[in-house]
């Protein structure tokens, strides 16, 4: 018989076997927004890494729910500029939570669950807004994650989830007296120990800890979940789900009609929700009211994704044109830069790009951040001495400001300029480089290539990366004049 495992136990486990992709994307989200000198830039570069997870925040950032206005949002530097820091971070948590519960086994209890969930998520979000709460898309987050335990448990306790699914179904068993009595805690406990332990926001461990009756933003994760259950259980037109709407208008100070038709546009909004974040199997779960009932619910099926990116001349386009728009009002140096690197990446469709800055001495150059194929790996080797008696090719662009494609093959008299140093850090293969200058002060440069895939470079290609960073050099000049 398999020893029965102790509730800290199974954080270990889920945090360490189970749901390791979760807790690595949730590390470093928090590692970002706990970071007071960390640009929101950063955030685009986390998601950036996962192609999958761009894609579908970038689906999610053209929904209607998350963009009424239907502005077009090609880059996720620009959604986080349209769409705010926390809610680009929320729709990555999510999309990981997602993935994490698609992976494992998506037994009937686990779909209710992330289906409630997803449900509650939403339907707080927007009661949040009604109450005017500072934050509501931390309360969306609260919501959604308010039952992690539950979800966790029932995705990957095999056999064990069986037993307690039958004990819990026995006559005179609550819940909690069938999961005191088989596991020895309860899954609520479960839950705290998990938000705890990925260090999840205060509001959602604060209500693990003290219930959702202790004050407004409590109650609101509360009677969202009661609605999503009510709903499910007994109907929309049930007297226990006519209760909680009640009370939730007298939390809005709404009419009980008006609030109950956008309660029931919201369920219809979280079963799409649900099919972007990748749970279209958990969107059929959610009730729908009236005249919905019959909608068919658009599957978002996932895209067969290129190991690196495409070039993609559309969408080059309409980064420039969103790069034009963020220039009116930026501020932010940093993401400027963002939105060129990832125009660069994902529009002429490269392996690696980085943005280098000389250093504070002006003897050196070293690489601040980059996208794509080991980007990290590759960022913090890419740091060059200039040396009198060593001719390097990135120092020359920075002295004669001209931008420079590399290709031993075709110019073979850039050959020495591309010593031991160069080729130890970036490998034999043909390259981009192109200065980065602020009112005609050349401060760093962009470097780009196709080396891990062994695409070809073309002059098309080349011209795209010179077109981007000029509007880069324009970009930062025109931030600098306005300081």
């Amino acid at each position: 018989m398999e020893k029965k495992r102790s509730l800290a136990e199974w954080v270990s486990h889920i945090s360490g076997e189970e749901m390791p992709i979760f807790g690595h994307t949730v590390q470093s989200v928090i590692s970002v927004a706990e970071d007071e000198d960390a640009p929101a830039s950063h955030l685009a570069r986390v998601v950036l890494q996962d192609a999958s997870m761009t894609a579908r925040v970038l689906k999610l950032a053209n929904s209607t729910y998350y963009n009424p206005r239907e502005q077009g949002i090609s880059t996720i530097s620009h959604a986080v500029v349209v769409l705010g820091f926390n809610t680009v971070r929320n729709m990555c948590l999510s999309i990981s939570l997602v993935d994490s519960f698609v992976r494992g086994n998506a037994r009937d209890r686990l779909t209710r669950e992330l289906a409630r969930a997803i449900h509650a998520a939403v339907q707080a979000r927007d009661i949040a807004v009604s109450r005017e709460d500072d934050s509501p898309e931390e309360v969306f987050i609260a919501t959604l994650l308010y039952h992690i335990g539950d979800m966790a448990f029932w995705c990957f306790s095999g056999d064990l989830g069986d037993e307690l699914d039958a004990l819990m179904q026995q006559p005179g068993y609550t819940p909690e007296q069938a999961q005191e009595e088989l596991l020895g805690f309860r899954l609520k406990q479960l839950s705290s120990s998990l938000a705890q332990e990925w260090r999840l926001n205060t509001l959602l461990q604060e209500t693990l800890r003290r219930g959702t009756a202790k004050d407004p933003r409590s109650r609101n994760i509360g009677l969202a979940h009661e609605l999503a259950k009510c709903a499910e259980k007994s109907g929309w037109h049930s007297p226990a789900a006519q209760e909680v709407i009640q009370r939730i208008a007298k939390m809005t100070g709404g009419s009980v009609k008006g609030l109950t038709e956008q309660l029931h546009h919201n369920a219809r909004e979280a079963a799409h929700i649900a099919g972007y974040f990748g749970a279209a199997y958990a969107a059929k779960a959610i009730p729908l009211p009236g005249s919905y009932a019959e909608e068919a619910i658009r599957e978002v099926p996932a895209e067969p994704l290129p190991a690196f990116p495409e070039p993609d001349g559309m969408l080059q386009l309409k980064i420039l044109r969103e790069l034009a728009t963020m220039l009116e009002e930026a501020k932010d140096f940093n993401m400027i830069m963002e939105q060129v690197l990832e125009g660069i990446y994902r529009g002429i469709g490269m392996d690696r790009v980085l943005f280098a800055l000389i250093t504070p001495d002006r003897k050196g150059i070293r690489a601040k951040y980059g996208l794509g194929h080991k980007q990290d790996e590759m960022t913090q080797r890419f740091h060059f001495t200039r040396l009198p008696e060593q001719p390097n090719l990135l120092f020359e662009v920075l002295a004669k400001g001209r931008g420079q494609w590399f290709d031993e093959q075709q110019h073979p008299e850039l050959k020495p300029l591309v010593g031991a140093s160069l080729t130890s850090v970036l490998g034999r293969v043909p390259f981009f480089v192109a200065p980065i200058e602020v009112h005609g002060n050349r401060i760093g440069l962009i470097y780009a290539d196709r080396g891990p895939s062994q695409r070809p470079l073309d002059q098309e290609a080349f011209d795209s990366f010179m077109h981007f960073a000029k509007q880069a050099n324009m970009g930062l000049t025109l931030i600098a004049s306005r300081k």
